[in-house]
């Protein structure tokens, strides 16, 4: 009886220096993670999936959610998270990395709860626990998880882990319905383990030992329901993804990537350096021989290897098949995007390493130096990941940062490079922006999307260059810089309105015109471009359709006087009488007087011109008398003199 209690108080000592050594493993996780809490938003995914996507946070996003495959996936619960999440802090960035990040820390408690149970053989002792902290301290802290916690779009990985971990803990508890649930939701958030009926059977055989020959049909057809499950997702993903054609992709190069992708995502497990954000496909993908041999002869000795060793060694056996089933889906044959491998796709298959690590640490035996000899491997191994997985948050903080760490690990990234251009002309650093644009261009010569920006960065750093030499008083060159920028983007409507006005003031009517009506249609704002146009037209001897252009802008912009006062100085001095209406320029001089206080020389003079063309002579010279009194008030005889003039014409009436 003394024994019992002496067992049972040294298994809750155990239980407790384990949960406090998990403690410390999630909270080295915190502080590695920590940055991507001041992380923002990037341009990848992130505006189509959450920034620019009007659906989070409405009423009816469940609808939607179930029925929709935008941004190529089914993922119909991220969606409602991240609509809860956009309800509730709007879109925060924070917000959204700090769930991944809190899904990620119950992902690692959760493989220390499954670590305890495959490495110890379901007992709390001391080996058990030091094995199940290193398979959660590995998960935790390693440097690939970055991709899937600090960039945001990345958060369906983690969550479908989630539900994926407790699906497999209710398996082993024997709860097949639980884990039928479970499973669902995990597929129902990204179907990120569709091979896992496999999975199921190959835990049956070890490490759980249900297999037998004379339950073989039962563990068989318990599968039955989680295989159909994952069919279902199959096709649902399979919809919903734009997957790359044989003529883009060949059979040979998607078997290369294959082949090559278990040891690919095995040696970033090893050593997690020169991470990127981004291994685009090649941008013409050929048939590599050598590395495809090699990937071929690797996995198929190891399987074969694996086999042989099937009896003796089961764990060896039981964790490469399930390494292989995971990454099957994502490995290369049939590549959806523009990425060969990516650090997200083995955040799931990277609990299969954890365990592995976790088991063999568990299983060791060894003297007690030998013991503080591992454990110092394992700090120092631990230490060395959390140094680096916060390094790698870094690169992550904006777009900018994000692209350029991409480039550095590969220059002839095409697609950072035009990504890190979109940034940078973004953040406003348009000659930084152009050269990316360049040499974009220089990778991928017909990269149609980075000519298109490169024109327009161009044309609008011509149009400031116009702008310059305007305002320097130098309107040839500026005429020649702003045709420049038109030729590289004929929709700015700015630079044809500038253009517009050099040449009015250069008496080149007919240009001018031209120019100036293209500046309205692609909807320039200036208001002196209409006013402009009108006074081409009228020197081309076109009223009817300057009067056109003053009334719509009148009617576009009721509280400007300035247009209404053209207005009424050409529908009162018109000499064609279909444009002349003197009563609609009287009402338009009276109400432009009545805003500028009676006391502009220009509107009473205008006035003055209206009655004329009302035949009211009287009180068109006394408008007339007002408006040169005015003008002398101001100091400007020359504008005075000619008013007098035209109150002389009218007196002789």
């Amino acid at each position: 009886m003394q024994d019992l209690r002496h067992d049972a108080k040294r298994r809750r000592r155990l239980a407790t220096r384990a949960a406090g050594a998990l403690a410390l493993a999630v909270l080295a996780a915190i502080a590695a993670f920590w940055p991507v809490l001041r992380d923002g938003f990037v341009n990848w995914d992130d505006p189509t999936a959450l920034l620019d996507n009007a659906h989070l946070g409405r009423a009816d996003v469940v609808t939607w959610a179930f029925s929709t495959t935008w941004i190529g996936h089914y993922q119909p619960l991220a969606w409602i998270v991240w609509s809860a999440v956009k309800s509730q802090f709007g879109l925060w960035p924070a917000a959204f990395h700090g769930i991944s990040l809190a899904f990620h820390l119950a992902n690692g408690v959760l493989v220390f709860a499954l670590a305890m149970r495959l490495a110890g053989r379901g007992e709390d002792d001391t080996t058990s626990s030091t094995g199940a902290l290193c398979a959660a301290a590995l998960f935790l802290l390693h440097p690939m998880a970055v991709e899937a916690i600090a960039w945001a779009s990345a958060f369906p990985y983690v969550l479908s882990l989630f539900a994926l971990l407790l699906s497999f803990l209710a398996y082993v508890d024997r709860r097949p319905i639980v884990a039928l649930a479970l499973y669902a939701a995990s597929l129902l958030t990204r179907a990120t383990a569709l091979g896992y009926p496999l999975i199921l059977l190959i835990a049956d055989w070890y490490p759980l030992a249900r297999a037998r020959r004379a339950n073989a049909g039962r563990v068989l057809i318990e599968k039955i329901p989680f295989v159909a499950l994952a069919v279902g997702a199959a096709a649902a993903e399979w919809a919903a993804r734009d997957v790359a054609a044989l003529q883009d992709v060949g059979l040979l190069p998607r078997l290369t990537l294959a082949a090559t992708a278990p040891l690919v995502y095995l040696g970033r497990m090893l050593w997690p350096v020169h991470l990127t954000p981004l291994n685009p496909l090649p941008i013409a993908p050929t048939v590599a021989w050598l590395p495809l041999a090699i990937g071929v002869g690797a996995v198929a000795a190891t399987t074969a290897v694996a086999w042989r060793l099937r009896r003796r060694r089961p764990a060896f056996a039981a964790a490469w098949l399930t390494y292989l089933i995971l990454l099957a889906p994502i490995a290369g044959l049939t590549p959806s995007g523009l990425q060969a491998t990516a650090d997200r796709y083995m955040y799931v298959p990277s609990v299969v390493i954890a365990l592995v690590v976790g088991v063999v640490v568990a299983r060791l035996r060894t003297t007690r130096p030998l013991q503080f000899a591992v454990a110092a491997v394992a700090t120092a191994a631990a230490v060395a990941l959390g140094v680096l997985t916060w390094r790698q948050t870094q690169y992550w903080r904006d777009s900018t940062t994000l692209w350029t760490r991409a480039v550095d690990v590969d220059p002839r990234n095409d697609v950072a490079t035009y990504n890190l251009a979109i940034a940078l002309a973004e953040a406003g650093r348009s000659e930084e922006a152009i050269a990316w644009y360049e040499r974009t261009i220089a990778l991928v010569p017909d990269h149609d999307l980075a000519r298109r920006n490169l024109a327009i960065l161009q044309a609008a750093a011509a149009e400031r260059e116009g702008d310059r030499l305007a305002a320097a008083g130098r309107p040839g060159e500026a005429s020649d810089r702003y045709a420049r920028a038109l030729a590289l983007d004929p929709k700015r409507s700015h630079a044809r309105a500038a253009r517009g006005m050099l040449l009015l003031q250069r008496g080149r009517f007919d240009e001018a015109a031209a120019e100036l009506r293209l500046a309205m249609n692609a909807g320039a704002k200036d208001l002196e471009v209409p006013n402009a146009l009108a006074f081409a037209l009228v020197q081309q001897n076109e009223p009817a359709e300057a009067s056109r252009v003053l009334a719509q802008a009148a009617a576009d912009h009721p509280d400007n006087v300035n247009v209404k006062h053209n207005l009424a100085r050409l529908l009162a001095t018109a000499a064609d009488p279909r444009v002349r209406d003197g009563a609609r320029a009287l009402q338009l001089a009276l109400e432009v007087c009545e805003r500028t206080g009676n006391r502009d020389p220009r509107a009473l003079d205008t006035l003055s011109a209206a009655y004329a063309a009302e035949g009211r002579f009287d009180l068109a010279r006394e408008a007339a008398s007002r408006a040169a009194a005015r003008a002398r008030e101001l100091g400007d005889a020359e504008t005075a003199a000619a008013i007098d003039r035209r109150a002389r014409s009218y007196a002789r009436r």
